[in-house]
């Protein structure tokens, strides 16, 4: 479109006769040439709904995050694993046409058992990333999401009377969720790896015979790859990788939530029988204009 308007700019003096006969319709046409060469957004889904292509766009970037799963519920069970995260560019499109888009819902705690994986978040067909693995009853971790269309990370383990997993990053996976056993103390949760994921929760104290609960995995943001998560500190209620929350101390021992977007619950621990916390949800943004592109080319909002 640019050059079309780069060709208005050297019309002949013999031609200008044949532009003072254009029509006001013709001529608006001319006006919104430069306009629709630089038309740029983006838009965020937290909840699923329809993306509507606007005018002048026919291409398009999207990343998508998995929800990340619930913690188990119940004593010594393990965390939820964080969302998988996914992104496309160059989605080629048209003006006016419309994509569905299914945003994961963050798996349920267990109520005293185990936890619900996260949901899957999609972006019609073209991308899509799965949800992290609901807490475990055994010594196996629950895993992270890890499977998706498009470019990512997976996300983190949960641990086994621990933190849940970090959501995955842009160019590499979410943090690891603390493992621990009898007899060993507080332990922090893993780091996010290069790429910009969640941390991993950190697991808890054993406090007269009753293990507390674990700490939430991290989020991933939304907006291009940034710093990745460190792991959360292990503590009396584990502390929660970067964007989750601690584990609880308080009768029930509940485990920390996980971070904004695809953050993996941390357990539950206690005596007593204690539901599990639910997953951080997924989430959805959808970019457009020249120049913009994920992972971290002008992926900031305009």
């Amino acid at each position: 479109m640019a050059n079309q308007v780069e060709k208005l700019n050297t019309i002949a003096i013999g031609d200008i006769e044949k532009v003072n006969t254009l029509t006001d319709a013709q001529i608006e046409k001319i006006n919104t040439l430069e306009f629709l060469a630089d038309v740029a957004g983006q838009q965020v889904f937290t909840s699923s709904g329809t993306f509507t292509v606007p005018a002048g766009v026919t291409s398009l970037c999207v990343v998508c995050v998995g929800g990340g799963g619930g913690g188990a519920g119940s004593s010594q069970v393990g965390g939820g694993g964080g969302g998988a995260l996914r992104f496309v560019n160059n989605i080629s499109t048209s003006p006016g046409a419309t994509f569905s888009v299914t945003i994961g819902a963050g798996g349920a705690g267990g109520a005293n058992g185990v936890g619900s994986a996260g949901g899957t978040t999609s972006f019609g067909s073209s991308c899509t990333a799965a949800g992290g693995g609901g807490g475990t009853f055994t010594t196996t971790p629950s895993n992270g999401g890890s499977s998706g269309t498009g470019t990512g990370g997976n996300g983190g383990t949960g641990g086994y009377i621990g933190g849940g997993g970090g959501a995955g990053g842009y160019g590499g996976n979410g943090g690891i969720g603390a493992n621990r056993t009898s007899g060993q103390g507080a332990l922090a949760g893993g780091s996010a790896p290069s790429g910009g994921g969640g941390g991993g929760g950190g697991s808890a104290t054993d406090v007269s015979g009753n293990f507390k609960g674990g700490g939430g995995g991290g989020g991933v943001g939304l907006l291009g790859q940034g710093s990745s998560g460190s792991g959360g500190a292990g503590n009396t209620g584990g502390g929660g990788g970067s964007g989750g929350s601690a584990g609880a101390t308080a009768t029930g021992h509940p485990g920390g939530t996980g971070g904004q977007f695809g953050g993996g619950a941390g357990s539950a621990q206690s005596s007593f029988a204690s539901a599990g916390t639910a997953g951080a949800a997924g989430g959805c943004r959808v970019i457009f204009g020249a120049g913009r592109s994920y992972p971290s080319t002008n992926t900031a909002d305009v």
